[in-house]
């Protein structure tokens, strides 16, 4: 296959996977804790870190970098709005958004929950971390008055990329009183190709 996906539940791999499905694109999964230490990925992700990408075998990192090739490398799925156009800017915008003022919170915090050595870790950082998140997902939950997709209510890549993040928070309990964002999460959760699953969140 011309696709290979470095991947692993829950890391941001699973925007790879959901994309490549809704795409109906064939791929080869590389899968398990064992590939963090595989000499395939470091030759594609200078950090050993996933998602990680071989298309044609073209190397590719980031899940945003990933996701956006591969939607925009198959416009006919209409998956993401082109290149040049407004719709393609708010994409963007959430994009940046979520990175910004949601999951590097969120990410903030698990690395000091589990990831870092135990005397490495400052659970100091939680309150302030869960209260900045909330900040941003407040935003996400006006914006979602009255629609149900963030970018021309219609579902799109940007809600593949925002639904990883807001999934994981409302996991958290981060989301209780956000209405709007709550029946956003759900309406992932409902759709048949969704690849975020509460149980690998840890919760």
């Amino acid at each position: 296959m011309s696709i290979t996906l470095y991947e692993l539940q829950p890391t941001r791999s699973t925007r790879a996977r959901w994309t490549l499905l809704e795409l109906g694109l064939p791929y080869e999964s590389i899968e398990g804790p064992e590939v963090f230490a595989m000499p395939e990925l470091a030759a594609i992700h200078p950090l050993s870190k996933l998602p990680a990408l071989r298309d044609a075998g073209r190397p590719l990192f980031e899940s945003a970098a990933i996701c956006n090739w591969l939607a925009d490398s198959h416009p006919e799925a209409g998956l993401v709005a082109p290149s040049g156009t407004w719709a393609r800017a708010l994409h963007d915008q959430w994009v940046a958004f979520t990175l910004s003022e949601i999951e590097a919170f969120l990410w903030h915090t698990a690395r000091n929950l589990f990831v870092l050595p135990e005397e490495e870790r400052v659970p100091a950082v939680y309150p302030q971390n869960e209260a900045a998140a909330r900040r941003g997902l407040a935003v996400l939950d006006v914006h979602l008055r009255d629609k149900e997709w963030l970018v021309e209510d219609r579902f799109s890549l940007t809600d593949i990329f925002t639904g990883y993040a807001t999934s994981w928070a409302h996991w958290q309990g981060m989301t209780a009183d956000l209405a709007n964002v709550t029946a956003y999460v759900e309406r992932l959760q409902a759709r048949p190709l969704c690849t975020y699953r509460q149980d690998v969140f840890g919760q």
